[in-house]
């Protein structure tokens, strides 16, 4: 898809002990998910180095271009501190916009699409930064754990409460608001919870583009995908994996969806 859109990525890390790994290019999806599941260790995350975007700022201004760089949720990440910093230091005012698309995964996604659309179609950088940043306002996103044990050894919860929660058979439906993580609901089994997010996205209207995130169940997410396109025959409903990153903190098995309305 970025290929397509002509986007450029600048990959967060995921570390496994002493050993750093960029997403999606010195770790597949793949393997990084079988090697969570095998490690005792839990990896670590971290965002780009300012090096690492003057880097690629430097050689996208050089043939030419103007940049418009959208960014992980500030509130969940250092990636877009670490982005503004890079523009910062280049001083290249009016070539460089940075913006926090006040989201993670598919809301980084749409953001991405809208301000792409912006540029095809001649905008200039404040009108594609604008594009942008009018995403947040018009979406949804929910997600459900599959477990809570991948949160408890990231120390976000204790370990009786994921013991509990665990015996329980309880997964937790997250929701982005305001580029935070906000609990929406608990529910017991797997089914039930796909059913929830499920029923939470198609009562949107007006739905310019739709989506499903995955970590390791793509023949559920299809599924997903099949409902909302059912719900928006004349929407695009894309699938997306949850790579490294996001799965270090959430651990195998987590579902989602994302609703975006026209303006």
């Amino acid at each position: 898809m970025a290929q397509e859109l002509g986007v450029t990525i600048v990959p967060l890390h995921v570390i496994f002990g002493d050993v750093s790994y960029r997403e999606g290019i010195d770790i597949t999806a793949e393997e990084f998910y079988e090697m969570l599941v095998k490690s005792r260790q839990l990896p670590t995350t971290s965002a780009p180095s300012v090096g690492d975007f003057q880097e690629v700022y430097q050689r996208l201004l050089e043939e030419g271009h103007s940049i418009v760089s959208i960014h992980l949720s500030g509130k969940l990440s250092a990636t877009v501190r670490m982005a503004q910093a890079a523009a910062d230091s280049l001083k290249q005012p009016g070539r460089i916009a940075v913006v926090d698309s006040q989201s993670l995964s598919l809301g980084i996604v749409f953001a991405i699409v809208e301000a792409a659309a912006a540029a095809r179609a001649g905008a200039g950088l404040e009108e594609v930064k604008a594009a942008a940043e009018s995403v947040p306002g018009r979406l949804e996103i929910l997600f459900m754990l599959d477990t809570l044990e991948y949160v408890r050894r990231g120390g976000r919860i204790g370990r009786a409460q994921a013991y509990l929660g665990t015996i329980l058979r309880i997964k937790p439906i997250l929701a982005v608001r305001e580029g935070e993580l906000y609990p929406v609901e608990r529910v017991r089994t797997r089914a039930q919870g796909v059913e929830r997010i499920i029923q939470a996205g198609v009562r949107h209207q007006n739905v310019k583009l739709a989506g499903v995130g995955h970590s390791t169940t793509p023949d559920e997410a299809e599924l997903i995908r099949e409902r909302l396109a059912m719900a928006f025959p004349h929407t695009q409903v894309v699938v997306v994996r949850f790579g490294p990153v996001l799965g270090a903190h959430g651990g195998p098995g987590i579902v989602g969806i994302g609703v975006m309305k026209g303006r």
